[in-house]
């Protein structure tokens, strides 16, 4: 069967625009992130995608808020598109809260509530990776287009794992905010189309 994902990475952030020394848990956007999120919006609408699928954390969350806006399509969050390394053990807000903000979102039974895991190992990471991967090429139709929101720590595990790069940081992956890398995979095959195209901001 054949998937065409496109691996998204979330608008700007508040923590993008401060040091890291004054980063805080889960932020939020910036009112110049959802501006971004607009246009990658229309973007992602052009593409028809059949699905968007996210991560639990607020800046994954919105950015699909405004995807989803724009195409209407299933809309799903997986705990498994969640951001790697993270400082902050209790990213994330209770599911309870996530529901209420977000209703139109099919949130994946099986996320670990409340907060999430702490920053994981290399092997942990990429491990991870090769899960989604696999669930992503399982849960769709053939012939399908995914639209998936996820970080740039995590994305770049993703990238690597689907093109068989190593894990070891000996490829870096650059990737802007809405940066769009799309990839098109075929049993035993996979194409990288498009890489951190940032076009869509003008």
């Amino acid at each position: 069967m054949s998937l065409d994902v496109y691996l998204l990475r979330h608008a700007e952030s508040v923590n993008n625009t401060l040091p890291a020394i004054e980063h805080i848990p889960d932020p939020p956007l910036t009112d110049h992130g959802r501006r971004q999120a607009e246009r990658l919006a229309a973007a992602v609408a052009a593409w028809r995608p059949d699905a968007i699928v996210c991560s639990p954390l607020q800046r994954s969350l919105h950015t699909a808020a405004i995807l989803f806006g724009a195409t209407s399509v299933p809309w799903l969050c997986w705990a498994e598109v969640s951001e790697t390394g993270r400082a902050h053990p209790t990213d994330g807000m209770p599911l309870t809260d996530l529901r209420r903000r977000f209703p139109a979102v099919a949130f994946d039974p099986g996320m670990p509530w409340p907060g999430f895991p702490g920053p994981e190992t290399v092997g942990q990471a990429a491990a991870r990776a090769q899960r989604l991967i696999a669930r992503l090429v399982g849960a769709f139709p053939d012939g399908a287009r995914v639209a998936v929101v996820g970080h740039g720590g995590f994305n770049a595990f993703l990238l690597r794992a689907w093109l068989g790069c190593p894990q070891d940081g000996a490829v870096e992956i650059i990737q802007g905010n809405t940066g769009i890398h799309h990839l098109h995979t075929e049993p035993g095959a996979v194409a990288l189309l498009r890489y951190n195209d940032c076009t869509h901001l003008g």
